[in-house]
């Protein structure tokens, strides 16, 4: 799980505090907006971001370990929140919407073929990204870097 972590701090760059960006300051891709506890003394450790990272968003897709859908739903749940994002995979495998990964949702994502499954997760992915951009053009800048980040996992 480290190792997957670290790619996601890596994918999330240097700390930022951008005016523009809903989530406020950043720091290893811990937001403060997100994180308030984590940002009480000012600042987040690595530790710290490891251990957010592991309970707030690789928890919630545990159960697909072992899919190739894995890390780009974790990395994506990053950016819009794991509940947003399972309910996108709801949506895609036609299973009820409740923004759990539960059996239901995992035996329909088992019935289909997991590179196709994970290109559509991905054109999902820039969809959203574009209604995003569409909605508030100021978050334009962000465009190239998002889409870039979502691509990173096609297949």
């Amino acid at each position: 799980m480290s190792d997957l972590i670290d790619n996601i701090i890596k994918r999330e760059g240097s700390p930022t505090n951008d005016p523009n960006d809903a989530g406020g300051r950043t720091q290893f891709g811990i937001s403060e907006r997100s994180n308030p506890e984590a940002w009480r003394d000012g600042n987040v450790t690595y530790g710290e971001a490891h251990k957010i990272y592991e309970q707030k968003y690789i928890a919630p897709f545990s159960l697909l370990k072992s899919h190739v859908v894995f890390e780009h739903l974790i990395d994506w749940g990053v950016t819009s929140g794991p509940q947003l994002v399972i309910q996108k995979v709801q949506a895609a495998t036609g299973s009820a919407i409740d923004g759990i990964l539960g059996p239901e949702t995992l035996a329909a994502i088992e019935k289909i073929d997991p590179r196709t499954f994970n290109n559509q997760m991905v054109a999902e992915h820039i969809r959203m990204i574009g209604r995003i951009v569409q909605k508030n053009p100021a978050q334009l800048k962000y465009l190239s870097g998002w889409l870039a980040r979502a691509l990173g996992f096609l297949q």
